[in-house]
């Protein structure tokens, strides 16, 4: 399989849940509809034509990294309805200094070019999320590799729901009593859309399971690693 690997930074990030509203909690990391699209943007493709492209092309996503903190922002904003002016405040969380590898996997030499030249020099600004949250994307590396069995895992998104699956890792008792925990949760989320002129509905929704400290599973997942960081793709 070849793997366009993207190094990238973003000073803030925020990936909220679409049905969320005056509180908009963040992933931990850029979940796959993000992803896919970054990629979009990057070749210059709106949504439903880069949904389009990953579906034909057998693209697979996945994404590990970490953040130094997270901060939350107030903003209160005045909406006008009909007559009436309604105030409200909205919370958003945003992780800080994020640093990830987003990788997109794919059987076709060809199809791993096109991503790879897209990204080198993107039509769009590529985003963490919220508009002002702008990425520097520090590599691009183009791979050859097999997957290999992955026992553990750590600061990675996983698909499906492994709760049953996995410990934590012993390795966790160790770690400094300034240091927040972040256990790995599951959240169900969007992986495909259908289009109706400039509407579009959520058609498919799978669970992903984004991993914090590491933790030990009872049975391997296949994956790669990649410049020490393991990578699960969807």
């Amino acid at each position: 399989m070849f793997l366009v690997a993207l190094e990238i930074y973003a000073e803030t990030a925020s990936f909220r849940v679409s049905e969320t509203h005056t509180f908009h909690k963040t992933l931990a990391l850029p979940p796959y509809t993000t992803c896919v699209g970054l990629l979009g943007a990057a070749l210059g493709l709106d949504m439903e034509s880069v949904q389009s492209y990953v579906e034909e092309n057998g693209i697979s996503i996945g994404v590990a990294g970490q953040d130094r903190g997270e901060f939350r922002d107030l903003w209160k904003y005045r909406k006008v309805k009909s007559k009436e002016t309604i105030s409200d405040v909205l919370i958003r969380e945003y992780r800080v200094d994020l640093t990830c590898l987003v990788v997109y996997g794919t059987q076709s030499k060809e199809s791993a070019d096109v991503i790879s030249n897209g990204f080198q020099d993107p039509v769009y600004a590529l985003t963490a999320g919220h508009s002002d949250s702008l990425i520097h994307l520090r590599n691009i590396e183009v791979l050859e590799a097999d997957p290999i069995p992955l026992q553990n895992l750590e600061n990675c998104v996983v698909p499906g729901d492994i709760a049953q699956l996995y410990k934590p890792d012993e390795s966790i008792l160790d770690l400094p009593i300034t240091q927040k925990i972040r256990p790995a949760s599951t959240a169900h989320l969007r992986v495909s859309f259908s289009f109706d002129g400039d509407k579009r509905s959520v058609q498919i929704r799978e669970p992903f399971t984004f991993v914090g400290n590491q933790i030990s599973l009872s049975e391997p997942v296949d994956g790669f690693v990649i410049n020490d960081y393991q990578v699960v793709l969807r």
